[in-house]
C-alpha cells in the first residue's frame, strides 16, 4: 500500500479559478458525496453513513489485498494495514469535525 496513494493529507481547495494538483482527489470525494446525498432521499442519514463507512472499509481491504504479492504476507500486515487505515481516517474525520465547527453556523443558520 502507498502512502503516496492513501495518505490523508491536510489540504483544502485554493480558490475556484486556481489549478489544484488535488483536484482529483476532491473531484472524486465530491462525487462519493454527491451519491451519499441522493442516497439521502430514500434513507436516513444514519444508513447512508453506515453504508458508506462500510463502502470504504471493504475498499480499503481490497486495496490492501491487491498490494499484497501473497495470501500469506496479506494475512501478516493486515494489523498493520487496519492501523494504517484506522490512522488516517481518524486524521481526516478531525479535520472536517474541525472545520464544521469553525463553520457550523454558516452551515446551519437555523441553529443557533
Amino acid at each position: 500500500m502507498s502512502d503516496e496513494d492513501f495518505k490523508a493529507k491536510e489540504v483544502t481547495r485554493k480558490p475556484p479559478k486556481e489549478p489544484d494538483e488535488n483536484d482529483k482527489f476532491w473531484d472524486m470525494a465530491d462525487s462519493f458525496i454527491q451519491v451519499a446525498n441522493e442516497n439521502c432521499k430514500n434513507a436516513t442519514l444514519g444508513q447512508v453513513c453506515a453504508s458508506m463507512m462500510y463502502a470504504s472499509a471493504r475498499f480499503g481491504a481490497f486495496t490492501a489485498s491487491v498490494d499484497a504479492p501473497t495470501e500469506e504476507t496479506f494475512k501478516k500486515q493486515l494489523d498493520g494495514a487496519v492501523q494504517y487505515f484506522r490512522t488516517e481516517y481518524e486524521k481526516m474525520l478531525r479535520s472536517n469535525f474541525r472545520e464544521y465547527a469553525d463553520n457550523f453556523r454558516s452551515y446551519h443558520p437555523e441553529k443557533k
